[in-house]
């Protein structure tokens, strides 16, 4: 039944403020969703629409808001077409393997496309350093036209005169204060819980990949002056300086990221995915580097572009369940490293940076899913790749060495959201039956009470540790103290994921009923976990759950996520942070109007007028 209040509903606050017509959709209408900018919905007044003062300085965010979506719904066409793309060229696989089958064969070791251009980053001939302070856009990338008509080399990365400019080395070396920038600080904070060891080839990926791949190099770039602009480090004048090149960098990395990423995306289009498939490797963790990006900015939905088109991209590199093994086997045959020793695998850069980025993909899939209301769209692949073992060392990925939670929870998060996207599809077609649901919601449920049951074993994996070798105890005694710290953080890190888990099961099973006690029980346990954590910061990397324990907080719980998000600092000011306290609060305003057999999880994150991917 429509309450008085909804049948009165005139169109949301923003476009009465604007002066635009609402076409009253709600949570989000119409204008607000095509412009990407926040739709206020709610039928109370918003305190900023109490009188003229607050109206105008709303009105003046609103359309700062604009400006900047702008550019980000530029980019979401410039990836829907990538995406239609990806498509489009693998209709035209079958013609280009027929036409490559009658050239000469490649050999294991022979350069890549990427290695034939010798592309350095000094080679590349960006704006001068006046463009930096100016928050100049981005310089347009030119290509070259063969006889053919498609692009084939980019001007701004042919190779150029040693005899380069004063102000291309000035740039040079900007941009690569910005990649140590990326490594020493933006990645550790981004990623805290990825600290592969030396002899599962460390972290050397993240400076030798953006040496070889333009698109990820732009993008790093991109998202190092969005990082730098937007945590505060410091009050001095010269850190407002420096502020204003990382705005400029920011824009024009971004875009040329887009752009580099077409170039490629044609390249690879023109022969084939399975031609070169480490080149096609390169394209996907460029754009899973663009996912990450949007992922942190977190104003607009433009990373469901990304992630449509990185997921095309994975399931064309991956057409039989043996494409990652052989995959990465074909990345080992390339490189001059070592790959094994006495039955320890060392990653090289290729193979560290294809799994990391895989690793990103499938979370960002399955955690998006839960605002999609859909089933995870790489689930048929979550066997292969997070539970066969590969090489008796475990599965291909494991996803506690990227992100401190065992693979298990996150899988079940998965069908949590295949059994939510199943449920409401019965009532849509009003074929659900009670039994069905709880049937298949406790095997879900049995499983993540079963992993909670392993942590507290003393052997709570399934697969055989790394072999561990001495040499780093003999360097440094130490190690073996962190090594158990590790370990006892990813079962920290693992049980907030669980329990966020059987909360958002408990709301698909019985609906939003907050004083269920076992919710009030899991909420209570993972604000004692978070206490526990060393660093504050490191919660920035827990996003989802925290969202989900927070939304479904009692009033009397509200200030403790407040606080929570504020002792984490300048990390607390990321975009991704401040949408999970939005999140929460919309959640919490409200919590006494809200129907509980239609709203969820996926409700809360599509409150602050876009949906957003939590990791």
């Amino acid at each position: 039944m429509t309450t008085n209040g909804e049948s009165n509903y005139i169109g949301c606050w923003t476009c009465r403020l604007r002066r635009k017509k609402c076409d009253k959709i709600r949570p989000i209408c119409g204008s607000c969703s095509t412009l990407q900018i926040t739709c206020c919905s709610d039928l109370q007044k918003p305190e900023w629409m109490q009188n003229g003062t607050t109206q105008r300085e709303m009105a003046e965010r609103i359309k700062a808001e604009v400006k900047r979506s702008a550019a980000r719904r530029r980019s979401k066409k410039l990836m829907q077409r990538l995406a239609r793309d990806l498509d489009e060229g693998e209709e035209d696989v079958q013609a280009s393997e027929t036409r490559s089958s009658t050239e000469p064969a490649r050999e294991p070791g022979e350069n890549n496309s990427n290695e034939q251009g010798a592309w350095r980053p000094e080679s590349s001939s960006t704006s001068p350093p006046g463009n930096f302070a100016d928050g100049l856009g981005a310089p347009r990338v030119v290509f070259e036209e063969s006889a053919d008509g498609p692009p084939q080399v980019p001007l701004e990365y042919s190779t150029t005169p040693d005899s380069h400019c004063l102000a291309q080395r000035i740039d040079y070396e900007l941009e690569l204060s910005f990649v140590m920038i990326y490594l020493d600080y933006a990645f550790p904070v981004l990623f805290p819980f990825y600290t592969p060891t030396i002899f599962d080839g460390g972290r050397s990926w993240l400076l030798v990949l953006p040496m070889k791949v333009k698109a990820l190099y732009h993008a790093i770039l991109s998202l190092t002056s969005y990082f730098f602009t937007n945590v505060p480090i410091s009050t001095s004048p010269a850190y407002k300086s420096c502020i204003d090149i990382a705005c400029g960098e920011q824009r024009k990395q971004i875009n040329l990221a887009v752009k580099m990423v077409q170039y490629d995306l044609h390249n690879i289009n023109s022969r084939g995915v399975h031609y070169d498939l480490v080149e096609s490797a390169y394209l996907l963790e460029s754009i899973v580097q663009l996912l990450i990006f949007e992922s942190i900015v977190a104003t607009s939905e433009t990373w469901r572009m990304h992630l449509d088109a990185g997921i095309v991209l994975f399931e064309q590199i991956v057409k039989s369940p043996d494409t990652i093994p052989s995959l990465l086997d074909l990345m080992e045959q390339r490189s001059s490293l070592p790959m094994a020793t006495s039955g320890h695998t060392l990653w090289n850069s290729d193979q560290a940076s294809f799994r990391f980025f895989s690793a990103v993909l499938l979370l960002a899939d399955i955690i998006s899913s839960t605002a999609l209301e859909q089933p995870p769209r790489l689930r048929q692949y979550h066997d292969d790749l997070l539970t066969k073992p590969y090489q008796q060392q475990g599965p291909p990925l494991q996803l506690e060495d990227f992100f401190g939670c065992q693979s298990w929870v996150i899988r079940q998060i998965g069908e949590i959201a295949a059994l939510d996207a199943w449920k409401k599809d019965m009532k849509k077609n009003r074929t659900l039956t009670m039994t069905q649901l709880v049937k298949r919601g406790s095997a879900i449920e049995q499983e993540i009470e079963d992993g909670l049951a392993r942590l507290d074993s003393k052997s709570d994996t399934n697969w055989p540790t790394r072999k561990s070798l001495d040499l780093p105890k003999a360097l440094n005694p130490a190690c073996a103290y962190h090594n158990a710290c590790a370990q006892e953080t990813t079962k920290l890190t693992t049980r907030v994921w669980a329990y966020a888990a059987r909360m958002y099961l408990h709301v698909v099973l019985s609906g939003w009923q907050i004083s269920m006690p076992e919710i009030r029980d899991d909420i209570s346990r993972i604000l004692e976990l978070f206490a526990l954590y060393p660093s504050r910061s490191l919660i920035r990397a827990l996003a989802w759950p925290l969202c989900v324990a927070g939304c479904l907080a009692e009033e009397e719980q509200e200030s403790t996520f407040r606080e929570l998000i504020k002792s984490m600092g300048p990390i607390g000011t990321l975009g991704v942070m401040k949408e999970t306290l939005q999140i929460m609060e919309n959640a919490w305003q409200k919590r006494a109007h809200v129907d509980p057999d239609t709203w969820d999880i996926a409700a809360c994150l599509r409150s602050s007028g876009h949906m957003v991917v939590l990791i």
